[in-house]
């Protein structure tokens, strides 16, 4: 058959070109050390690097939510272990302030440092972030949280709880409300809380108070009338007499599972309130007792009205504390939440980076060795095509 020379060289160029297309594909991945440029070259794994580039890009988005969560909330720890800090100092000058040997003037310097105490914690409660954000205003981050008013401090912020992702399924608060972290205590003991009537002239007071038996209090609101100094009627909200008793100093008094310890002299008509505890928020806890410490007198009525505030003060810092101490463990939590995320994030991260390098990147060793083939099968082939070409029949005349 005879073969033109015109197809000999179209034929020839074709496969030049090919040559050259698979030596410029090889130059172009020992370049960039991947195994392919464009999804069309390699379709299947191209699908399976996407997906785990996806994966990767997801994975390091978790990582700057989780370093974000970390650093409020590390802030957010600090403000509220100052805040427990606080209400402890608080609660160790009302412990200095029961002292009967106290006098109404050092109990008026020690109602100085409380005042003092209660603007920091408004400070604590107002803290913000570098940003500028506040720290526990909710979603209302531009807002003051917290302003005195004449009814007391007041809260601005919102109950949102803005939640970041740190996890393919796990989610992390960067934050409390305001609300949760301020005003969340209870007063009393946390289950019932004791006043002392308003209109008392006698001397007793309560001490030692709570539940002896749990399973009869029902959570109603009660009085405890004096008829007389050694007879008291207890009386339940609809004003029905529940119990009557002798009243003897230093005894109990004990009705629907509460036991109330009282001691001193009552005057007929003197009356103590039992009720359900309430939510009450640490300003007010610390006002109340700045404003005991007011109260003047070391003796008679004086000294058991101040003897009264100082043990609801007592009561009442402690269940501030608590629930303190509550939100201080809540954030630990998150922290230790997030680290061990952060742990298993930079585990996957490694895992699916690996799985990427398998799809993706180049086998040197194997490209090197066939651009060497390449090269030497380009220049061979183009050492023939010289030679050919040259070729006529005068050759063989």
């Amino acid at each position: 058959m005879r073969v033109s020379t015109l197809s000999f060289s179209q034929n020839f160029n074709l496969q030049l070109g090919r040559q050259q297309s698979g030596l410029l594909n090889t130059q172009q991945q020992v370049a960039s050390g991947e195994r392919f440029m464009r999804p069309s070259q390699d379709p299947v794994a191209a699908t399976r690097a996407l997906e785990l580039q996806q994966s990767i890009d997801a994975t390091g988005q978790y990582a700057v939510n989780a370093d974000r969560a970390r650093g409020r909330l590390a802030l957010a720890e600090s403000a509220v272990r100052t805040v427990g800090d606080n209400l402890q100092r608080v609660r160790e000058l009302a412990v200095e302030a029961a002292n009967g040997a106290a006098s109404a003037e050092s109990r008026a310097l020690i109602a100085i440092e409380v005042r003092q105490r209660l603007e920091g914690l408004l400070t604590l409660a107002n803290q913000q972030e570098p940003n500028g954000q506040y720290l526990f205003a909710g979603f209302s981050t531009q807002t003051r949280p917290f302003a005195p008013t004449p009814g007391g401090i007041q809260y601005n912020g919102d109950q949102g709880q803005r939640l970041l992702q740190i996890g393919p399924n796990r989610y992390v608060a960067d934050g409390d409300p305001g609300s949760r972290v301020f005003q969340m205590a209870r007063n009393g003991d946390g289950v019932m809380t004791v006043g002392v009537g308003s209109s008392n002239v006698g001397t007793a007071v309560v001490g030692g108070r709570g539940l002896a038996d749990p399973a009869q209090w029902d959570g109603g609101t009660y009085q405890v009338v004096f008829t007389a100094p050694d007879a008291y009627e207890v009386r339940d909200a609809g004003n029905a007499v529940i119990a009557t008793g002798a009243y003897v100093s230093g005894g109990s008094i004990l009705f629907r599972g509460v036991k109330l310890e009282v001691s001193g002299t009552p005057v007929a008509g003197d009356s103590f309130s039992v009720g359900p505890s309430a939510l009450q928020d640490i300003f007010t806890t610390v006002q109340q007792f700045a404003d005991a410490l007011l109260i003047g007198g070391n003796a008679g009525t004086e000294r058991a009205r101040f003897q009264n505030a100082i043990n609801r003060s007592l009561n009442d810092l402690d269940q501030a504390i608590g629930s303190v101490l509550e939100v201080r463990a809540e954030i630990g939590g998150r922290l230790q939440a997030i680290d061990e995320q952060q742990r298993v994030n930079t585990d996957v991260d490694v895992e699916l980076k690996t799985l990427l390098s398998s799809v993706k990147d180049l086998d040197y060793a194997e490209a090197l060795t066939r651009l060497n083939q390449q090269l030497v099968g380009l220049q061979a082939s183009q050492q023939s095509y010289a030679r050919l070409q040259g070729l006529s029949l005068f050759n063989f005349l």
